[in-house]
């Protein structure tokens, strides 16, 4: 998928990559009768990381994911390019009666961003304009991407993250998984160095472990599509699990870690292996 964006863009003509790493054993607390064990993804070797800054999505140019290559957009519902008025436009009356019905002006305008810079970046890849884009979900839940026409369909996912929106595409199944670890306040009975103060905030360790493995049984699960069991409990929460061949139904799923500020934890899956992943919303020059 050379040359997908213009010259002012900084990674043109670069294949992308893939990665993956070793995992850790948790159990899920959601298990109910239809639900089917999947195996744990497989982590193998780095994709190519490309980080972009966000606004070089108005520089994508039509094209089609190749095998393993996978576009990830991480962007504030305030991000500008995208007026308020155009995703108005661009939503369906189904997604507008959706987002009518939110809880809260934040939750609604976070939606309809969502949708609203999905549509554009898919515009972009397929060639069409942001309101000619159909967002459909598959009996899974799986949503899937494509112009009037539906001669060309891609793979795509929404998650959110603290502030952040989170899209994803590809022309394979994917999926998105995001977690934020807990906090708990030192106790005063606990004596803390001389640099810290007594009621530090801080994460344990062993909730960040957690916390980046409930990301990635996440995104698996979306990437699947349906709620199912990763049943780790043999491995204790900071044992690496050794790095195995899953099948779930038949398909084999591939989990990169994608890098997040803070304490964020946010990972992406896919039914192909990975090869590059274009970040868009990921340079540190970024306008977004």
């Amino acid at each position: 998928m050379a040359d997908r964006i213009s010259a002012k863009g900084t990674a043109t003509s670069t294949p992308f990559p893939f990665e993956q790493t070793s995992t850790q054993r948790s159990r899920r607390d959601f298990i109910d009768t239809l639900d089917a064990t999947i195996q744990p993804p497989v982590y193998e070797t780095q994709p190519q990381f490309l980080p972009l800054r966000m606004n070089e999505t108005l520089s994508l140019k039509p094209c089609t994911p190749a095998p393993g290559e996978i576009l990830v957009f991480r962007f504030r519902s305030q991000w500008q390019r995208v007026s308020a008025h155009d995703s108005a436009q661009w939503l369906t009356q189904d997604e507008t009666r959706r987002a009518a019905l939110l809880p809260s002006p934040a939750l609604r305008y976070r939606y309809i961003s969502s949708r609203a810079v999905l549509r554009l970046a898919v515009a972009r890849m397929l060639g069409c304009e942001p309101d000619a884009v159909d967002l459909r979900d598959d009996a899974k839940g799986r949503m899937f991407a494509q112009d009037a026409t539906g001669d060309a369909i891609l793979c795509a996912d929404i998650a959110y993250a603290g502030v952040w929106i989170m899209l994803g595409i590809s022309a394979s199944h994917l999926g998105l998984g995001t977690s934020l670890p807990s906090y708990k306040m030192a106790s005063d009975d606990e004596p803390s160095p001389p640099s810290r103060v007594s009621s530090q905030i801080s994460p344990p360790s062993d909730s960040l472990l957690f916390s980046k493995q409930r990301a990635r049984d996440n995104s698996l699960l979306s990437a699947a599509g349906h709620r199912s069991a990763i049943d780790h409990s043999a491995l204790a929460p900071s044992e690496p699990a050794p790095a195995l061949a899953s099948a779930s139904r038949g398909e084999s799923w591939y989990v990169f870690d994608l890098p997040m500020p803070g304490q964020l934890c946010a990972s992406v899956c896919s039914s192909t292996p990975l090869s590059t992943i274009l970040a868009f919303g990921w340079s540190k020059r970024n306008d977004a």
